[in-house]
């Protein structure tokens, strides 16, 4: 017995639900699969934007298959999305593992088979035409010139008493983050969660930074647009600094993106996540900068080097600790860090798209990291 696939959720929250309808629905809606042929079930209200615009090939309205049920049978949206399955001779559907368990349950106590799919419920996504790489370029320009504004907005800024200082201002993490979002969208794309964090704060990776920045102080700036228009996220890393270097900073960053540099020269069809990562552990230790806990913190490189990267920020392959063949058409991420209390903390990444010899760089800005 052929199982079809079934996905319940939105547009907003589910990549897989995009990737599968290529339509923007923020309300949670089924979208499936009938004898080979993607659909959905969607309200009078979502439907002709969805026939206009979606990759669906067959979509049925919600108001007209009610009306085709018996009556004094109770006519909810998932007693509709049952009827429809039983009418089309479905007896068993394969649902992502992030599925809802009640809504998991209730197909069953409807005498539908079903299972859950353990890991990527769209494997395919995992490798990109050159559409999808092209929209993940366009993504990161617009971190690009959101590095551009903040280096501007660096270099305007005085150092006083400690601090600096922004058109009269102590400059805090979160007037910069207001500053991206606003330049990114602008530029037809959303930098939620963007992280700029200086300092200590940026000792902790995915701390997006508050308060004052200091002058002299490591700054963290990791910018992730998500293009409006058809979803698909940039994602890029640098560090800046404001003033004059100690030289445990200067070493750290020239350290953070020599390891960069080797491990992009790794990236190539065929390359094992794991083992490139590995050497990015490796090449720290052996340049003494152990990773470990320092007064119930972590310090050193304690991530994976990269991830995939497309209509989630996060999503296969990855390069980290788990073996992972690399195909072309991947799109990893290459973002090794270094984080030391004290001293600061430093990530730079770029994402490239895998290519049979070698890797192509989809992410374009300097590396200069002092700024007078």
């Amino acid at each position: 017995m052929k199982s079809e696939i079934l996905l319940y959720g939105n547009t907003r929250t589910s990549a897989d639900m995009f990737y599968f309808a290529g339509v923007s629905i923020h309300d949670d809606f089924f979208c499936f699969t009938l004898n080979g042929k993607k659909c959905a079930l969607l309200s009078p209200l979502e439907i002709g934007r969805a026939r206009r615009t979606s990759r669906l090939d067959c979509i049925f309205d919600y108001s007209e298959v009610v009306a085709q049920m018996p009556k004094n049978t109770k006519k909810t949206y998932f007693d509709a999305v049952v009827s429809l399955l039983k009418k089309n001779k479905v007896r068993s559907i394969v649902v992502p593992e992030n599925f809802p368990v009640g809504m998991f349950n209730n197909f069953l106590e409807r005498g539908i088979s079903i299972e859950y799919c353990e890991g990527e419920f769209f494997e395919e996504r995992a490798v990109k035409s050159q559409f999808e790489i092209k929209e993940i370029q366009k993504a990161n320009n617009v971190a690009s010139a959101c590095f551009s504004l903040v280096e501007d907005i660096l270099r305007v800024s005085d150092i006083r008493d400690g601090v600096l200082v922004y058109d009269g201002e102590n400059l805090t993490s979160e007037f910069l983050r207001s500053e991206i979002e606003k330049l990114s969208i602008s530029l037809g794309a959303d930098a939620l969660d963007t992280i700029a964090a200086s300092g200590n704060q940026a000792c902790d990776p995915h701390e997006v930074g508050h308060g004052v920045i200091s002058a002299n102080s490591l700054i963290v700036f990791d910018i992730f647009p998500r293009l409006r228009s058809t979803g698909y996220f940039g994602d890029m890393t640098r560090t800046f600094l404001k003033g004059e270097p100690s030289q445990k900073q200067q070493k750290l960053v020239e350290c953070v993106l020599k390891a960069q540099q080797n491990a992009l020269k790794c990236v190539r069809a065929g390359a094992n996540g794991a083992v490139i990562h590995n050497s990015v552990v490796q090449y720290f230790e052996d340049e003494g900068y152990k990773t470990k806990q320092i007064r119930g913190s972590w310090g050193g490189f304690f991530h994976s080097t990269g991830h995939g990267l497309g209509l989630d920020v996060h999503e296969a392959p990855s390069l980290g600790i788990r073996n992972c063949t690399l195909e072309c058409g991947n799109v990893v991420t290459v973002e090794p860090g270094l984080y030391y209390k004290g001293i600061g903390g430093c990530r730079i990444e770029d994402n490239v798209a895998v290519e049979r010899t070698g890797a192509r760089l989809l992410s374009d800005y300097h590396y200069n990291w002092i700024i007078d």
